[in-house]
């Protein structure tokens, strides 16, 4: 068994590049590892560079969603050689790598990635990329089980792509037959400032928002950073309640286009006070939140890309909407929600906001009111867990509370309080932490203010905003989550 030893050299673009499906396969780094691995392989502009990618494939529907785990950069004597146009990797090196990828259990992907520094702008495979990754992926295929793709860096732009084995339809014939393609792919940062253009996704209109509607948020925010809000970005909330729809309607006025909406539950009464959107015969008849949600924001942007799930964060038909986000917003009441979004959020390396009221009420008198919003990024290395913002106990009432033995132990115990308990809810409070959110999430587009993880609201003395440095410093630093 022997590694084939490829070099890289500029000609004319690839004649196998195909973008047939919508789903293209999603690459997804954790925060700052793309803006990394451009800086130290871009450094020497004089010649070319590479790097070897180690990441895990997951597959929900129709996607693919392949997240970095790890980066191998060659030492200087792994070059065999390097100039401005062409480069040549050592054996050892790709063993070497190979080797790591069959001994870990997190990884089944190798990513390969090089540079063309004499591009300004436009990055594309060469004939001789194409020549001897076909290769390549021909003795991967024969010889190991894991997925293959790579990546070319010009100084500003990127292609990307995955070789598979694809079904041959040309000819009936031959319907068993396969053939060697690539798939064009699109990379994923953590943050809208690490994102550079793909140079085979560029056709997309960048203004593709109605400009008088936005003007205000242009003159507010300046042209570049609207075009970032409203252009591809998809933003999942998970809870179209009080807090859910707040954040909702202000995503919406400040230009984002594609939305997704899940909640299960249905209008009631009570919900009255405090959801968006929400007229009365809504609740007499119970419809669906996302509906009475979903119907506010069309009727605020008609263009909306709209999707709205009546399901649980646990059922399985969300998942995919939620692998694809861009950012997720945890908008729920209860624990298990929350930790379920966690758990999907760290599989696809999807950042996400978590938001959450308190108003505490004794002897009819108001002890508390206060809410905070968390905004974890993927390798922050903070989480939900580590910061013991989870309640396993809570969870665990919250998901058996279909069979109810578990739940009835629990709140006979003292643990929790019975599930018919409703908490007190106002629109204020419900409305401050939305726009805390948004203002979050509008933060990682704009770069305008330092990134913070937990900003706490209190209105009890006077009301007051501050950053909470404690949980964050005084977190779990071993945490099986966020650690990765």
């Amino acid at each position: 068994m022997g590694a084939k030893i490829y070099s890289k050299s500029q000609s004319k673009t690839s004649s196998f590049e195909t973008n047939e499906s919508k789903n293209m396969p999603l690459i997804r780094f954790k925060i700052n590892e793309f803006s990394n691995l451009r800086n130290n392989l871009l450094e020497d502009s004089s010649k070319e560079a590479f790097a070897i990618l180690l990441a895990k494939r997951e597959v929900i529907g129709n996607s693919e969603i392949y997240t970095v785990r790890d980066i191998r950069y060659p030492l200087r004597s792994e070059y065999i050689n390097q100039s401005l146009t062409f480069l040549r990797m050592s054996e050892q090196f790709i063993i070497k790598t190979i080797k790591e990828l069959q001994e870990r259990f997190d990884v089944d992907t190798i990513i390969d990635v090089h540079t063309h520094p004499f591009s300004e702008r436009l990055a594309s495979f060469s004939g001789v990329d194409d020549r001897d990754e076909i290769n390549f992926y021909k003795w991967v295929d024969e010889n190991f089980d894991f997925n293959y793709g790579s990546i070319v860096l010009s100084q500003t732009e990127y292609s990307a792509r995955f070789w598979k084995n694809i079904a041959d339809r040309s000819n009936n014939k031959f319907k068993n037959r396969t053939e060697i393609k690539s798939v064009v792919a699109e990379i994923k940062t953590q943050t809208e400032s690490e994102k550079i253009f793909s140079s085979d996704l560029k056709n997309k209109k960048e203004d593709d928002f109605n400009s008088e509607m936005f003007n205000r948020g242009v003159l507010a925010l300046g042209l570049d950073n609207m075009r970032k809000i409203a252009g591809n970005s998809s933003i999942s909330i998970i809870g179209a309640g009080g807090t859910g729809s707040v954040v909702a309607e202000s995503l919406v006025h400040m230009g984002f286009q594609k939305i997704n909406l899940i909640d299960h539950d249905h209008l009631e009464i009570s919900n009255m006070n405090r959801i968006v959107g929400a007229y009365y015969n809504d609740a007499v008849s119970k419809k669906p939140k996302v509906e009475i949600v979903g119907r506010h924001l069309k009727n605020i942007n008609p263009k909306l890309q709209l999707t709205t799930f009546q399901k649980d964060v646990h059922d399985k038909s969300v998942e995919e909407a939620i692998a694809k986000s861009d950012w997720l917003i945890m908008a729920t009441d209860n624990h298990s929600s929350r930790f379920k979004t966690q758990e999907l959020a760290f599989k696809y390396f999807v950042p996400f906001i978590s938001l959450g009221v308190n108003i505490t009420v004794k002897d009819k008198n108001i002890e508390d009111e206060s809410g905070e919003v968390i905004t974890i990024r993927i390798g922050d290395k903070v989480c939900l867990n580590c910061l013991k913002r989870l309640n396993h106990i809570n969870i665990a009432h919250e998901r058996n509370s279909a069979g109810e033995n578990i739940s009835k132990e629990l709140e006979k115990k003292g643990y929790v309080e019975g599930k018919n308990v409703k908490e007190p809810a106002v629109k204020t409070l419900n409305s401050i932490l939305g726009q805390l959110a948004v203002n979050s999430l509008v933060n990682q587009y704009t770069n305008r203010n330092k990134n913070q993880t937990i900003t706490v609201f209190e209105n009890n003395i006077v009301p007051t905003i501050y950053e909470d440095r404690d949980s964050v410093i005084n977190r779990n630093l071993v945490c099986a989550t966020c650690g990765i």
